[in-house]
């Protein structure tokens, strides 16, 4: 048995308007996948640049980073190395340096001062940006021998004070001025999240 059928040609129309005045028309095949006529529509459209899109996704985690160490700061939330704190989720993390940032982050666990390498690279002070950290960590930085603080900002022009957001031993959590790049201590070091 022989199936016959007769192709038509229609017209794909992507009414998609750039700067109010321009129309793109794209003939297509009636047997063409929508996929494909999708695709022959985009190809026809202008691209947007990639460069500002992931610039702009960054500059969201780094204001969500911001936005979820704020609420412990906002809660007062006390530094205790054994003790447990939700996020605004209400996952839990520990309630010390290293927890506090691996709850700003949204890690799945809280991590060390020791760990915090593992999902973080080494930066330069110029390139430091909100939703960074200022860490004292890796081997030998274990319990109270390391600390970490997350950057938020310069408080100067100098570069020799930020504003940071941390979980402090004396202060709990807490939104404060530190001289760079932790009260004049040289072993704190800038990173960065992997990814951002």
């Amino acid at each position: 048995m022989t199936i016959s059928r007769t192709l038509t040609t229609t017209v794909l129309t992507a009414g998609i308007l750039v700067g109010g005045t321009t129309l793109a028309t794209v003939p297509a095949q009636a047997d063409q996948a929508p996929a494909a006529q999708a695709a022959a529509a985009q190809s026809s459209a202008p691209q947007a640049d990639s460069g500002t899109t992931a610039s702009a996704q960054a500059d969201d985690r780094r204001a969500a980073i911001i936005n979820r160490a704020q609420t412990w700061v906002d809660q007062g939330v006390p530094y205790d190395m054994g003790a447990y704190h939700p996020d605004p989720e209400g996952k839990n993390y520990r309630t010390d340096c290293s927890g506090f940032v691996s709850m700003a982050w949204g890690l799945d666990d809280s991590l060390s001062t020791v760990t915090l390498p593992d999902v973080s690279h080494e930066i330069s002070k110029d390139e430091l940006q909100p939703g960074a950290i200022l860490l004292k960590g890796g081997p030998g930085t274990e319990g109270a021998n390391g600390h970490v603080v997350i950057f938020n900002g310069w408080a100067n022009d100098d570069k020799t004070a930020y504003h940071a957001l941390e979980e402090n031993g004396s202060l709990g959590s807490v939104a404060h001025d530190v001289s760079y790049p932790y009260d004049q201590d040289d072993s704190f070091v800038p990173y960065r999240l992997n990814g951002l």
